[in-house]
């Protein structure tokens, strides 16, 4: 048999496809030998494990289905090929990457911010509140429903992002509004409406409303949302608070960065209120697990990529906050010594601000707590003020809504 000789202009056209089955090769290795991980820091969250076949799964294409994700989520240098890939899509000029919205805030700071998607759950959310009005017997239930970024940096985006499907923010929150004003007078049920005003107000006076690479409020954010609560809740405003706020990192990048690693964004600063009042008189109980501390603030957190969970130490089931020097003083003369917040995460940073009107504040989050809220209440007489409180977002897509009552 006679081999043909192959010129080296042949050879040189088979170079793409060895470096393609090199690095692929390279990846398999990488993959086969790198440890699973079982979280993930930077996105703060479970990653998916390798799934055990069976018959059913792959009948059913679950299997390849968790499969992929295992994958997915298990790929070497996956953070580093996600941030080469946003790299290269700004290059293009895309100005939305991952369905998050380059934003620009000044010349130097770069303002993340989600995507906000029709709203699909804003009857479930009126029917939960309904339930919960229908089953208290002897306390008020205020709701405040928090819009997020996309609404109040709405003029900061390129036009080419804006999101002109209805109904937009505004007209999903009145929409809650007018479902929940409608559920009768038996118990009474205010929805705080002066949240845009409120937060609006903060920003044209220079306050950063919300974190540039995270979905949450900042505390300047959660200030103006206590701001507008607090005439619901009959508080006397103390607008003085500000003044209170203590910087605890600068160094913080949040979940919507997390979405495209891009290290060209600055981190965001990270502030707390902290009142001097409660030294020697606060007591916060994290029923869950028995733990007891001094603070609602879990500085530990300072060390980890999760910041934000640097407030009420992350998630629990239920939470005691007890706070002896507590003033009772309400706008209407009436005493209200006991406070129920049900909540999602944006409650955390605001929840310190009422700390020093109630005696005792309980604090549930419906994700993970099993047991029937309304009973609890009804359990617990000295309850007059029951608050429900969610991010517009969050309030769309937490699995936790059901068990509000």
């Amino acid at each position: 048999m006679i081999m043909k000789k192959h010129s080296v202009k042949d050879l040189i056209k088979y170079i793409p496809e060895f470096a393609a089955i090199t690095v692929l090769f390279a990846f398999a290795v990488m993959f086969m030998l790198s440890y699973q991980k079982e979280f993930s820091e930077n996105e703060n969250r479970v990653l998916a494990s390798c799934p055990a076949p069976s018959l059913d799964g792959i009948f059913d294409h679950s299997f390849m289905d968790s499969f992929e994700d295992y994958i997915s989520d298990q790929f070497p240098l996956r953070d580093d090929l996600l941030s080469f890939s946003v790299i290269a899509s700004r290059a293009e000029g895309k100005k939305e990457v991952n369905g998050v919205i380059y934003a620009k805030e000044g010349p130097d700071n770069i303002r993340l911010i989600d995507r906000y998607n029709k709203p699909q759950n804003a009857d479930k959310f009126i029917d939960a509140v309904a339930r919960l009005k229908d089953g208290v017997t002897s306390a008020d239930i205020t709701v405040m429903v928090v819009p997020t970024s996309y609404w109040l940096y709405e003029d900061e985006m390129p036009k080419t992002t804006l999101n002109t499907e209805r109904p937009l923010q505004k007209d999903t929150l009145k929409y809650i509004n007018d479902g929940i004003d409608n559920l009768g007078a038996s118990t009474k049920v205010n929805m705080v409406d002066n949240i845009f005003d409120r937060l609006t107000d903060g920003r044209k006076a220079g306050l950063n409303i919300f974190y540039r690479t995270d979905h949450h409020w900042t505390t300047s954010g959660a200030y103006m949302g206590y701001l507008a609560l607090s005439p619901y809740l009959m508080l006397p405003e103390r607008k003085d608070l500000l003044s209170n706020l203590t910087c605890i990192s600068d160094s913080f990048y949040g979940t919507t960065w997390s979405k495209v690693v891009d290290r060209s964004v600055k981190p965001d600063t990270m502030d707390i209120y902290d009142s001097p009042e409660w030294k020697d008189h606060l007591t916060v109980t994290y029923e869950n697990t028995g733990e007891s501390f001094n603070s609602p603030y879990n500085r530990d957190y300072l060390n980890v990529k999760d910041k934000y969970s640097v407030f009420l130490n992350n998630q629990h089931s239920l939470i005691t906050i007890k706070n002896e020097n507590a003033d009772l003083t309400r706008t209407d003369g009436e005493e209200h010594r006991a406070l129920v917040v049900i909540k999602d995460s944006y409650a955390n940073s605001l929840i310190p601000f009422l700390i020093d009107h109630y005696e005792t504040i309980w604090v549930f989050d419906p994700r993970y707590y099993r047991g029937s809220i309304t009973e609890w209440i009804n359990d617990h007489p000295e309850v007059k003020d029951v608050l429900v409180l969610y991010n517009l977002s969050t309030m769309d897509n937490d699995r936790g809504l059901g068990a509000i009552y």
